[in-house]
Formats: C-alpha cells, structure tokens, sequence
C-alpha cells in the first residue's frame, strides 16, 4: 500500500519535499558525526539529504523501496543507490550515522521495533540514528497512507523496551513546507550503546 503510493506519486513528492531547507536539523546530526563519516540515507525520496551529505564530504549510501523513487534517485544522485526496504536491510557495523527523515512513520510500533534493531545491527558501536515523526499521538489513515504519529511520553514509552540505544536528542520543530508550517514534527537522535 504504501509503496503503492510512492511509486505513483513520486513526482509529487519530490517536487514538495526536494527544496524544503532541513539546514537546522542538519547540523544537530553533524555535530555529532565526523568529517567523512559513512551515512545511511533511509527512504531517501527526493534525494535532497543525500544531495546534501555528499556535498558536504560524507560517504553516502542511499536506500529506498519504492522502485519508481529508486530510478529517479539513481539518476539525481551520485553515490551509491540501492532498491532496498529498510525491514529487510542486512548491513553489520558498517555505517557511522542513519539519516530516516519522515520513514520511520509509516510503522507499527513493532515495525519501528525490529527497524531500529536492524539498524542498531548496521551502525558501528557510538553511531547515531535520526528518526522524524509527525507530531502526535494517534495512528491513523491519511490520503490512502498508514501514519504513526509520536510525542514525547509516545516515543519515551517505546525506548522502555529498546535498551540498546541512549537518547541522545529529542526536540520539536515546525514543518520546514511553506504551506504545512502548522505541522509540528518530532525529531529524534539515538546513540548506538
């Protein structure tokens, strides 16, 4: 269903979202990554973070699972771009830092349970993981799309049965669109232990 989605409206979403200045959130991640560090760039979409990354020295790896994103991303990008779902990747101890920005959303709590295993499985031991969610509590349908919204006491409850990861950051923001500023979202970075 999801990916459904994506591979039909991939155009529209890239168009929304390749533009939109995350320059803030940025450098949160990269205070906290070293200067050509190995990054994981998770349902990359429009490309504009792994666009970002490269052009600032990182060696970047970009998955997505939608196909139709995949072919754009493999044009628009430089680096490596690989057709991969996140719940089936397989990487060990290979990457420095995890990019998910607006992925990790379209989950069910034990989805994003055994995602954030897979991924504590890919970064090397101190690496980081960002996650964005919508800002909220509920899970619910919105334009054909499963949506797991997350708050503070929301997410602090889900990482009392992930103890493998430190919380290293959590803090709001307005969504970065134009049109969608009365959106908030919830930004999270964890440290592999």
């Amino acid at each position: 269903m999801i990916k459904t989605y994506y591979n039909t409206h991939a155009s529209d979403m890239i168009e929304n979202t390749l533009k939109v200045d995350l320059q803030p959130i940025y450098d949160k991640f990269e205070q906290l990554i070293k200067p050509g560090a190995k990054i994981l760039d998770v349902g990359f979409g429009s490309g504009r973070d792994s666009l970002h990354f490269a052009s600032k020295g990182y060696s970047v790896v970009s998955i997505d699972f939608a196909s139709e994103v995949y072919s754009r991303g493999k044009i628009l990008l430089n680096n490596e771009v690989l057709l991969v779902d996140v719940r089936e990747m397989r990487y060990k101890n290979e990457f420095d830092a995890i990019w998910a920005s607006a992925v990790f959303f379209h989950f069910t709590m034990d989805e994003i349970k055994d995602v954030l295993h897979r991924c504590y499985d890919a970064l090397k031991t101190g690496g980081i993981v960002y996650l964005s969610f919508k800002y909220g509590e509920q899970e619910l349908m919105r334009h054909g799309r499963y949506f797991n919204d997350f708050n503070e006491k929301k997410f602090e409850t889900l990482m009392d049965n992930v103890d493998y990861f430190d919380m290293t950051q959590m803090w709001q923001t307005n969504d970065a669109r134009p049109n969608h500023t009365e959106q908030y979202w919830l930004n999270v970075i964890l440290t592999k232990k």
